[in-house]
């Protein structure tokens, strides 16, 4: 976005304290390259209770610096996108956090209006092109109402249709035979430690306090024994062990050690061992 339409946001003599908070967090956001992880959450923690206090004119600076964002808050802008045209159009046309099944809810959630944005997007998937059209063929009576009900019910279930993916187009749940490694990746990598923890368990058949007990030693020893149990291999190991404490993996340092002392490991530790036992 250039410095003259940001100049034509500007924040006037009635702005809220709601709306220079929420102007100055946004700004902040956009000014950062790479944002973390928690650099979105808190930017989507901060702002989004703040759009209900917010004027039109804040609303409308909002969007439009999220679109020029290249890493922008995805719930941020999809809640954005709830608003009328005049604030959200800069999202529909640019946003990048918007992906094709959040475009077809939008159209879906919000008719013409909407859609005829989202038809300016570059690279836009040729069916939800495909859809909208249909969508601006209606009689004129009704393509002058923008509400999802004035489409005609053929495009409504072709909508629900893409929406949907067909039972071909799924994909399996495993696309390989299910190793104890990828039970533990897939639950590692769902960010809930209480699947991870239950995993563990299931797979040392051990209760779930001595897979807790496993995942939070911070030495990590018992729990690369553990893995090595299970037939890990180190660089398999590492990323169970870098999800569930990644601040000890900061360096290349520290990940040579950890795989050096993986390599090392005896096969079926003593401590391992006893823990199976308790089942």
């Amino acid at each position: 976005m250039s410095s003259v339409e940001f100049r034509q946001f500007a924040p006037s003599a009635q702005s809220t304290k709601s709306d220079r908070l929420l102007r100055a967090a946004v700004s902040a956001f956009c000014s950062i390259l790479r944002p973390s992880r928690q650099e979105v959450a808190q930017i989507e923690d901060l702002a989004t209770p703040l759009l209900a206090h917010a004027s039109r004119e804040t609303l409308r600076y909002v969007a439009a610096a999220l679109s020029e964002c290249l890493n922008p808050p995805a719930a941020l802008v999809r809640r954005l996108c709830a608003e009328p045209l005049d604030v959200c159009a800069p999202l529909l046309v640019r946003s990048s956090a918007l992906r094709d099944i959040d475009l077809l809810a939008l159209i879906g959630r919000h008719g013409l209006g909407h859609a005829l944005a989202i038809e300016r997007r570059r690279d836009l998937d040729p069916r939800i092109a495909k859809l909208i059209a249909s969508l601006k063929s209606h009689p004129a009576s009704e393509a002058a109402d923008p509400a999802p009900s004035s489409m005609l019910p053929a495009t409504l279930e072709k909508l629900r249709a893409m929406m949907v993916p067909t039972a071909e187009a799924r994909p399996a749940r495993w696309t390989e035979a299910p190793t104890p490694y990828l039970k533990l990746r897939a639950a590692a990598l769902s960010g809930n430690p209480v699947i991870l923890r239950a995993t563990l368990a299931s797979l040392l058949v051990v209760d779930e306090h001595a897979a807790a007990t496993l995942l939070a030693d911070p030495a990590m020893t018992t729990l690369a024994a553990a893995l090595k149990r299970l037939g890990l291999s180190a660089e398999e190991a590492y990323l169970i062990a870098s999800t569930t404490h990644p601040h000890r993996f900061a360096t290349p340092a520290t990940i040579r050690a950890f795989v050096e002392d993986y390599l090392a490991e005896a096969a079926t530790p003593a401590s391992v061992t006893r823990l199976g036992n308790r089942s």
